[in-house]
């Protein structure tokens, strides 16, 4: 065989076709290892590829080929999630999109049926925001010094829920009252610590579990603790502080410190570097909720409006 005959048969051999399952390692190889995304971001695409093969398989009977899977075969997986809400079908479908979008450019599937859904409208809550007696409440019904000091840093510094917990010993400069965080996208940020969460932290590294582990937040066993710990002892300080059923999560307390920045005059910068959002469209959402700041600009058209804006005031 000639060397142009040899290269003329590879040139014309069919590329290598991957099954669901593998494409799916692949892929979630590729964000973990070279996207650098969180474990956390990571689980969450693997569950919805999951959902989404269990969808596929129960109402084919098989599993297609990459390359095989339709747009509609994407659209009535979103129409399946009943009761979902839509950020969450979005999410889904984000994750899907990438997923074939990865697929494609690595010649793996001809086109992408994710791209450029019909999506599911959203609308536009306004963030759950706690008062200063809220808050106060909140922190004194957290009657374990690690409980308290969570909850007191969510709300002194903003942080995410992920954030907090993956906190190490070298991360927290007490001495010079900062933190570094690592926050999305391994993106790192100083945020610096006011009295209150120093005095927290200082009280709970006195009760900490004896443990060679570095991170800050630590069970009683002395192993790091997950996400679900956190929502457990902010649910039952809700509790005790009598505020169930008011939408609190930890990650209100988050909108709690950007809300309460914003009214006391904040830029907007400065909090968006604070919360470590890459787009400072997403922060701007909490000058859109600051109710409270807007109508007390308003009150100040007085002088404009002579006695008739006054006389409102005074009603």
């Amino acid at each position: 065989m000639t060397t142009a005959t040899a290269t003329k048969n590879q040139d014309t051999s069919p590329e290598r076709h991957v099954d669901f399952d593998e494409a799916v390692g692949m892929f979630l190889d590729y964000i973990r290892s070279y996207r650098e995304y969180s474990q956390l971001t990571t689980s969450a695409y693997a569950t919805d590829l999951r959902m989404f093969r269990d969808f596929v398989e129960a109402r084919s009977g098989t599993i297609p080929q990459p390359d095989d899977i339709t747009r509609e075969m994407i659209i009535q997986f979103g129409v399946s999630l009943k009761g979902a809400a839509p950020l969450t079908v979005r999410r889904k479908y984000a994750c899907l999109s990438s997923f074939f979008g990865f697929l494609q450019d690595m010649g793996h599937a001809k086109h992408n049926p994710a791209r450029r859904l019909p999506l599911p409208k959203v609308s536009q809550n306004l963030p759950v925001c706690l008062t200063p007696e809220q808050a106060q409440r909140l922190i004194e019904a957290a009657t374990k010094p690690w409980s308290r000091a969570m909850i007191v840093l969510l709300l002194s510094t903003g942080i995410r829920r992920s954030e907090a917990i993956g906190i190490t010993l070298d991360d927290l400069d007490l001495d010079n009252r900062q933190l570094l965080v690592h926050g999305k996208g391994s993106k790192e940020r100083v945020v610096p610590l006011n009295e209150a969460v120093i005095e927290a932290i200082s009280d709970y590294l006195a009760h900490r579990s004896k443990t060679e582990s570095r991170h800050l937040f630590v069970s009683r066993e002395g192993n790091p603790l997950a996400c679900r710990a956190v929502n457990r002892t902010v649910g039952r300080a809700i509790r005790r502080a009598g505020l169930e059923g008011q939408g609190i999560t930890p990650h209100k307390l988050r909108h709690t410190f950007a809300t309460h920045l914003i009214r006391n005059g904040v830029d907007i910068r400065t909090v968006q570097e604070l919360l470590g959002h890459s787009d400072l469209e997403t922060t701007a959402k909490y000058l859109h909720s600051d109710t409270r700041t807007k109508h007390a600009a308003v009150l100040k058209l007085t002088g404009l409006l002579g006695p008739v804006a006054a006389t409102a005031e005074l009603a």
